[in-house]
């Protein structure tokens, strides 16, 4: 069996005394109820489009093909389910963050396209595992608003470039939506990418100038949704407060946050440490079999989704609608997945967060 590597020793610390307290009450818990298709009230249940999704996990998937090969579209069937005729306009490559995307044009489906990869190597893993937060910059969101200092690091490495190419190809087509994806590590980046399009004052962090600037803020105000976000198997990003901001922010535009079976890494950083997931939620418990749309509120996740299972499969977290959310899924590819397990400290950490959601819910 292989280990995941584990996350900062330092954080080790600061839970193994609750742990010891709580986490033999935790695999005792169980699910808190039987999965069920939640009702929401929103257009969230129309809007859910799985053909995208399938476009958008492979989109995802490219990102971890060779650099060259996504420079010439050339990548297997990642390149073209995602996108036959895609057109790839700039590629972000730091190396020293350990960070990759590109963006480009499906003028099919007349989206511009953002993705951003997931863990690949060592660098990303400590940026995932880091639990500590930061204070999140942008200035609609206050000060009480913080978000996880390593993904926010790993986006800003990324940003500038990024959000001034996004917004010179609407430009150059601007009956186009944005589609933001990601998976895992990819999945944060993205949803951060997300709140800069949707919200962000850019001009005060230096990203844009003032014209760049004046377009974005009249594209906001004369478009309906202006983009479409969909993550697999993404960590929460931030706390409470820049959960419910966040959930405002985007309330006009479409944005999902698949999760599957029982994939660990959506249950990471834990609620222990005021961590809280933007929704929307769309659960899938087995691969690509019933979809669950969750029904989230400003002050919790829902109990009857990825919460309701001890989250502890890592082939959970690389396997999407029924492939691996690797470039290639070649038998070794997948003999390798099927054998990765959690370090014991994820195992406690996981098993308290479990423990904890599950009696705050049954005292209710």
């Amino acid at each position: 069996m292989k280990q995941w590597s584990s996350f900062a020793p330092a954080c080790i610390a600061a839970v193994f005394l609750a742990v010891t307290a709580l986490a033999a009450s935790a695999s005792a818990a169980g699910p808190l109820a039987k999965g069920g298709e939640s009702t929401i009230s929103d257009t969230s249940l129309s809007a859910y489009d799985y053909s995208l999704a399938w476009k958008a996990l492979h989109f995802s998937k490219s990102a971890y093909c060779e650099l060259s090969n996504v420079k010439s579209w050339n990548c297997g069937e990642a390149c073209t389910i995602s996108s036959s005729n895609f057109e790839v306009f700039d590629i972000y490559d730091d190396y020293w963050a350990g960070t990759f995307g590109y963006s480009g044009i499906d003028h099919e489906a007349k989206h511009i396209v953002a993705v951003f990869r997931g863990t690949s190597n060592s660098a990303n893993w400590l940026h995932n595992f880091d639990f500590w937060s930061t204070q999140y910059p942008n200035t609609n969101c206050q000060s009480y608003c913080r978000v996880h200092r390593g993904f926010y690091n790993a986006y800003s490495s990324l940003r500038t470039k990024l959000i001034q190419d996004l917004l010179e190809l609407h430009k150059q087509h601007p009956s186009y939506t944005f589609l933001l994806t990601g998976h895992s590590l990819g999945g944060a980046m993205a949803l951060l990418g997300a709140l800069d399009l949707a919200t962000g004052n850019l001009l005060e962090e230096g990203v844009l100038d003032s014209d760049a600037q004046g377009y974005l803020e009249a594209l906001r105000l004369l478009r309906g949704p202006l983009l479409e976000l969909y993550t697999f198997g993404e960590p929460r990003v931030g706390n409470h407060a820049f959960s419910t901001w966040s959930k405002s922010v985007l309330m006009r535009q479409r944005q999902y946050r698949v999760t599957h079976g029982r994939d660990p890494v959506p249950h990471l950083p834990p609620q222990l440490f005021g961590y809280l997931h933007v929704p929307q939620e769309v659960w899938y418990p087995k691969e690509d079999s019933t979809i669950h749309l969750c029904q989230e509120t400003d002050d919790d996740e829902d109990p009857n989704c990825s919460n309701s299972v001890y989250a502890v499969s890592v082939p959970d977290h690389l396997l999407y609608l029924g492939i691996c959310t690797q470039c290639e899924c070649t038998a070794a590819v997948m003999d390798e997945i099927m054998n990765y397990t959690l370090p014991p400290e994820l195992y406690a950490v996981l098993a308290l967060d479990h423990a904890m959601i599950s009696r705050r819910h049954k005292r209710r």
